[in-house]
């Protein structure tokens, strides 16, 4: 069963990301630009560990679970992550803000959390948004893992997992989501950080939502879409009023809130819609290049015709906003689907690639 609602929130969520790294690079308009978007990233989360229950079976193994995942996830984030070290290594003044070197960039190619050094106490890979994916890499070796037990198990196996990292993390940290810079660095206090941020639960959040949503349907249970447009815009509304908390509770409580209405909320396809779902992967890598494209070009053609205010600021924005979108289609259809053409993957298989 297709969820458009669903598949819809993830193309929002890929714009509300976009939407943070465009307004962080437009400091000067930060009285007409309200912050906020991040969320996105909490949003996909609990998308991602609801989906790995949804589409679970009990035939499911840890290598064939995991092959999958490689396979969609890797391609594209080693395709933009060497572009990133082809450009730092060409033209570094491109991207300012980040360094290469060999260990960064081992790091970054197999999702291994390590402190940027251009970003002191931040675990960022080259590409910065791919931070997510370490995660969600986390999430999914944790998943494969927890194959081994029915799959009525799998989601307390895996909640039993990540709470075992994190109260370890913790320990070693000296507390809940302390930065890096505050452990005692190098490999272990990385690591340490990493799995001591609450933003892990949030994986948890999702496999309840589906959990939760398969014994409904099952029993006829159903939310009406009033009850659910009401905990979509609850969600919603905690999201951008960015209370004071542990992240779990800032982003990943809502985030699961809005999520859960979606699963309720009937929307019929919308072609548009769909594909910016579809993109939402390839736009969510890409957004950055293009957003250092648009730092270098749009202030030379707004600037003369709309000054420096307010409507500067909103053009500004639009204009970013549909130039990200455009290209997250073109990479996705593009790239993204070339690099995940069957029999291209077939070829890294043992065997496969000898013949070839």
């Amino acid at each position: 069963m297709r969820l458009y609602a669903l598949q819809y929130l993830r193309a929002l969520a890929a714009l509300a990301v976009v939407y943070h790294h465009l307004v962080e690079q437009l400091p000067q308009h930060a009285g007409t630009l309200p912050a906020g978007g991040a969320f996105g990233v909490d949003v996909f989360f609990v998308i991602s560990g609801f989906i790995m229950i949804w589409i679970a079976r009990g035939t499911d193994t840890p290598g064939r679970f995991l092959s999958n995942r490689i396979s969609r996830v890797v391609p594209l984030y080693w395709f933009f992550t060497l572009l990133m070290a082809a450009i730092l290594l060409v033209a570094p003044q491109l991207f300012k803000s980040s360094t290469l070197d060999l260990s960064s960039l081992l790091g970054s190619l197999f999702f291994w959390p390590h402190e940027s050094s251009a970003h002191p106490g931040r675990l960022w890979p080259l590409v910065a948004p791919g931070w997510s994916l370490n995660y969600e890499m986390y999430f999914y070796t944790l998943f494969a893992a927890s194959m081994v037990f029915a799959l009525r198990w799998r989601m307390a196996v895996v909640g039993a997992l990540l709470t075992i990292a994190f109260i370890a993390g913790c320990l070693w940290a000296g507390g809940i989501e302390r930065g890096v810079d505050q452990t005692t660095g190098g490999t272990a206090g990385a690591l340490a950080s990493f799995v001591s941020n609450t933003v892990v639960f949030e994986f948890v959040f999702g496999m309840a939502l589906a959990v939760a949503y398969r014994r409904a349907s099952a029993n006829g249970w159903t939310l009406s879409g009033a009850t659910a447009t009401c905990l979509i815009v609850l969600g919603t509304c905690l999201l951008l009023l960015d209370l004071p908390g542990l992240h779990i509770v800032r982003y990943g409580l809502p985030a699961a809130l809005v999520v859960a209405g979606c699963l309720y909320l009937t929307l019929p396809r919308w072609s548009l819609g769909e594909l910016l779902g579809d993109a939402s992967y390839a736009l969510y890598l890409s957004h950055i290049f293009v957003l250092g494209a648009l730092r270098a070009v749009l202030p030379r053609l707004l600037e003369p015709v709309l000054g420096t205010g307010a409507a500067y600021a909103w053009s500004y924005v639009a204009i970013a906003l549909l130039a990200c979108s455009v290209a997250g289609v073109v990479v996705h259809l593009l790239i993204d689907n070339w690099l995940l053409r069957r029999e291209r993957l077939s070829m890294l298989r043992p065997g496969r690639a000898a013949a070839t």
